[in-house]
């Protein structure tokens, strides 16, 4: 059985451009990125979809700016 979750109503932001559309996740896996409204999903409300970025969140630096 195939588990598939679409997300509509997103900027999804690529190498060279954003697309205002729907993104289609497939077993964990981006199976598509569509622009224009897409099927039935979940609502993003516009939000932005960025993938591959890091948590660059460090809370061992706190201590030397007290």
């Amino acid at each position: 059985m195939t588990a598939e979750t679409v997300l509509n109503n997103a900027r999804i932001v690529l190498a060279d451009e954003i697309v205002e559309g729907s993104i289609v996740l497939r077993d964990g896996l981006i199976a598509g990125i569509d622009a224009g409204a897409g099927r039935s999903g979940e609502d993003m409300g516009g939000d932005f979809i960025i993938p591959g970025l890091v948590e660059l969140h460090t809370d061992h630096l706190e201590g030397h700016y007290a």
